[in-house]
């Protein structure tokens, strides 16, 4: 019998949340719900919250891919992105807090270290050619 509850969300689908947040929110300097709310106009949105909402009711999907509606009664506007962002985004923010975003140039000195470190100890022993057999 399995766990009953709400399902988990994948590990990917927190990992690509919650990367790209921090990346908007470091690159144009706003605020986590602001860079959730631009997250929300990417191309690839609707897929990644596929993913997120697989094995549940269509209509979830259809409420974050929408626009906020206005209840004319109460005043009040529905938009169901800030309360996802309210209800989960924030939680799957603070499950990565050592995330690091590199810029470009960052990412590269980091590749070149990388590099330096495979050429010290045991792992510049081995041969990095292959030889071809002669038949």
């Amino acid at each position: 019998m399995g766990k009953q509850g709400q399902p988990k969300i994948s590990y990917f689908v927190k990992f690509i949340i919650a990367y790209k947040v921090i990346q908007y929110q470091k690159r144009y300097n706003l605020t986590p719900r602001a860079s959730w709310l631009l997250l929300t106009e990417h191309k690839v949105f609707k897929d990644l919250m596929k993913e997120h909402f697989k094995g549940r009711a269509n209509y979830l999907l259809e409420n974050i891919l929408g626009k906020a509606t206005f209840d004319g009664l109460s005043g009040n506007i529905k938009d169901a992105r800030i309360n996802f962002y309210k209800n989960h985004i924030r939680k799957i923010i603070a499950e990565f807090p050592k995330l690091k975003i590199y810029t470009p140039k960052e990412y590269k000195a980091y590749l070149v270290k990388i590099k330096a470190n495979k050429t010290k100890g045991l792992g510049s022993l081995r041969n990095p050619f292959k030889r071809v057999r002669k038949a």
